[in-house]
């Protein structure tokens, strides 16, 4: 318990600093197209998308400590719908009421009415369909009409974590079970993957995100069923890390290209993050839990300041965007906990 404290302390500072990895990602991008290569660009894959896959993995490690401490079913989604929902509610309103309006062109040939906007809150909320098109806004932007293109994620993250409760509730518990979910889901990823890229078919491209967020979040389960067998000091973590880079770039540059390179990547950037988690870093510890407002404020910002400036440069967009997430992600976490404070300490007897 004490060890997994001490991990938790600087867990809010690696989630950060990965959600600011993203960031870059995206809005290094958001001025050029989706085509362009992200900032940061390694072994062939952008930045992004290692950082919503370590964000995974970091997830599916809390998943199952919750669960293996005594949570039950109901408490351990509970949770997670109360630290989830309302952010995205706020955010999604935001959009809905704000940013829509802003940034509609009424005379366009599709425009979302009250109701359809209604509909589309509903929808990203309780995300049976996170962050979808909306036509009539940004039309002509390199990313169109696309105001909330982060959250897309925030679905399959509900889906892992029913999943992990189901296989939790049913008695498979112990390392093995997971380990063999964990083999499944990433040999279905590199078969998948390595079959579309061959036939060119686009028949199971929608399942591949799933595929490649599903193996980090058992990846982050299996390693805390573990815990007790893996290293506990930042250096040996270190030690992995390098060794998992050094093959994934001795794959890249030496041998011919195959998914397996994203796999080794990916483990190796969550060898980092346990790197950091274990490391002992005081300056890390206890900072403010901001990563869901500003996961879910990067893009609508970022194209804001788009529209309203198109010919931004993409190094100031990139610096401007992430400044503006991040403060009001502060603004909005520090109101958040005032409100969250009980009434009688919030206010002082005359």
């Amino acid at each position: 318990m004490t060890r997994d404290r001490t991990v938790l302390e600087r867990l809010n500072a690696v989630r950060l600093i990965v959600v600011v990895m993203i960031s870059i990602g995206y809005a290094s991008t958001m001025a050029v197209g989706p085509h362009a290569k992200e900032w940061l660009h390694t072994f062939g894959y952008d930045p992004s998308w290692f950082g919503i896959q370590v964000l995974f993995f970091l997830s599916g490690w809390l998943a199952w400590r919750s669960l293996t401490q005594g949570r039950t079913g109901l408490s351990f989604l509970l949770s997670r719908a109360k630290r989830t929902l309302p952010w995205v509610a706020l955010y999604t309103l935001v959009v809905v009421a704000v940013l829509y309006p802003a940034l509609c062109n009424h005379d366009a040939p599709v425009v979302k009415g009250t109701g359809q906007l209604g509909l589309y809150f509903i929808k990203t909320v309780l995300l049976i369909d996170p962050g979808g098109p909306m036509p009539g806004a940004l039309d002509n932007a390199l990313y169109a009409c696309l105001l909330q293109g982060t959250i897309w994620t925030l679905r399959f993250g509900m889906v892992a974590y029913f999943g992990l409760l189901i296989l939790f509730t049913i008695g498979l518990r112990n390392r093995a079970w997971l380990a063999a979910l964990f083999a499944i889901t990433l040999l279905g990823h590199l078969s998948v993957s390595w079959w579309t890229l061959k036939t060119g078919s686009t028949l199971f491209e929608p399942i591949i995100p799933g595929l490649r967020v599903g193996y980090a979040f058992l990846l982050g389960a299996l390693l805390y069923g573990a815990r007790n067998r893996l290293p506990s000091r930042g250096r040996s973590w270190l030690a992995i890390t390098s060794v998992t880079f050094g093959l994934a770039a001795f794959h890249y540059y030496f041998l011919p290209w195959t998914h397996l390179i994203e796999v080794i990547a990916t483990i190796g950037f969550c060898a980092l993050a346990m790197t950091v988690l274990q490391s002992g870093l005081k300056p890390l510890g206890n900072w403010p839990n901001i990563t869901l407002p500003a996961y879910l404020g990067i893009w609508p910002v970022t194209q804001t300041l788009l529209a309203l400036n198109p010919n931004i440069t993409v190094p100031t967009l990139v610096v401007a965007s992430l400044s503006v997430t991040i403060a009001i992600a502060l603004i909005l976490r520090g109101v958040a906990d005032l409100l969250s404070r009980p009434v009688h300490r919030r206010v002082q007897p005359a």
